[in-house]
């Protein structure tokens, strides 16, 4: 499957082969919609030498077969291993980009594509790389196309926005989420879909926290009796600011239903929430929301957690009569 089902009509409307067609595209999105997916499947039928029908890759050309390892035509920048010292992309690699372009394609009339995936890495701390690309946008050589995708387009400098077209990454609707965890086997994490923003790829790449999630809520509908006893190392050394959205998220339904009999997060404890909503004092509820955003803002970063999360979960008990 090239491309998730609710990503079809974006791509009828890409005029993919039209003589029209502009020599840079910003593709925006979160990346749980499957954005760089999209991305990629555009910068492969910029390449590819039999399109189908639908205008993808049709994946048995000769070029089709190269894009499987290494294509001299297809220049690909992800985001930084994780094992680099820097968030950013380097300024090496977007210099030799301009080299690149002026290459001569390995066909007649064909297409060179770059195609830079997190693009929020060239921000203004490293205005410098983004310079680089800037002067690639501006003189593209002919039968070039760059391809960016960013899930925060404040992030990108203005004059890199202004010369690509936007491309929006859709989102799957509700039931278009639903149908496609049930067509991939992932029919029990449907209910988690709401604390994934509805983004079922989000959800398969969470599955393995479902069962700590689980847990963690369990103990959050104990309300006042929580036990600290309870907080279980794997709550903080997995990933801290998951579980702190967590606690937001269950704090924010709670905090909803107070003020308006109403649910977003967890609609299958709608009866434990109420519970916990008439027992809350809204100022402590309030004050403890604060808290909590204060903690996140930080959470990926050298702090002590035991701590923090104790504090928290304290300060949580308290909010309930």
């Amino acid at each position: 499957m090239s491309l998730y089902p609710w990503q079809e009509k974006a791509w009828e409307s890409l005029n993919i082969g039209n003589a029209k067609m502009h020599h840079a595209y910003l593709f925006v999105g979160s990346y749980g919609t499957g954005l760089e997916k999209l991305a990629n499947t555009f910068a492969s039928s910029l390449i590819c030498s039999n399109l189908k029908d639908t205008k993808q890759a049709c994946r048995n050309c000769q070029d089709c077969q190269w894009m499987l390892t290494e294509h001299p035509d297809l220049k690909i920048i992800n985001n930084p291993q994780e094992e680099s010292d820097s968030e950013y992309i380097p300024i090496e690699e977007i210099r030799n980009l301009k080299d690149f372009l002026t290459l001569s394609s390995h066909k007649k009339n064909g297409n060179k594509v770059i195609l830079i995936n997190k693009a929020e890495n060239l921000t203004a701390a490293q205005e410098w790389s983004s310079n680089a690309l800037l002067k690639s946008l501006e003189e593209p050589p002919e039968n070039s196309y760059i391809i960016l995708t960013t899930d925060n387009i404040s992030s990108l400098l203005p004059t890199i926005v202004s010369r690509c077209v936007i491309v929006s990454a859709p989102s799957p609707t509700k039931e278009e989420a639903r149908s496609f965890l049930y067509e991939q086997g992932y029919e029990k994490l449907s209910s988690q879909l709401p604390l994934f923003s509805n983004l079922p790829l989000d959800v398969i790449a969470h599955q393995s926290d479902s069962e700590l999630f689980t847990i963690m809520i369990n103990e959050f509908e104990k309300g006042r009796d929580f036990e600290l006893m309870a907080i279980e190392p794997k709550w903080l050394t997995a990933d801290f600011t998951e579980t702190i959205n967590l606690l937001q998220k269950w704090l924010y339904d709670i905090f909803l239903f107070k003020m308006t009999t109403k649910f977003h997060f967890f609609e299958s404890k709608k009866e434990n929430i109420k519970k916990l909503s008439d027992a809350a004092d809204i100022t402590k509820l309030l004050n403890l929301l604060k808290s909590v955003n204060s903690i996140k803002l930080i959470s990926n970063r050298p702090i002590n957690k035991d701590i923090s999360f104790d504090n928290l979960m304290v300060e949580y008990r308290n909010v309930f009569k």
